[in-house]
């Protein structure tokens, strides 16, 4: 069974998928936007929503996670992946 992934650049979703999975907005000390997923990562900073949607919109990004977690799966894994070539709102 192949698994489609959900991509979305929606703010409101993002927030709400990522509070779900205990995660909050940062960077890491190369700037990259991540999740830092229960503040177990060192090295990370964390940033207000407002700050990381500014980088993540300037950075023309979208969040891209597995289907089934829409209807609540418990997996954190998502990536952050360009706009370009993306297929927005992409379900199988």
């Amino acid at each position: 069974m192949t698994i489609a992934p959900h991509i979305t650049t929606d703010h409101d979703e993002i927030r709400r998928w990522v509070q779900a999975h205990h995660g909050a907005p940062a960077r890491d000390s190369a700037g990259q936007l991540r999740i830092d997923f229960l503040g177990t990562v060192t090295g990370f900073e964390r940033l207000s929503w407002d700050e990381w949607f500014t980088a993540f919109e300037e950075q023309a990004l979208a969040l891209c996670y597995p289907e089934p977690h829409i209807r609540g799966g418990t997996s954190a894994w998502f990536e952050l992946v360009p706009r370009d070539g993306a297929v927005l709102g992409a379900i199988e």
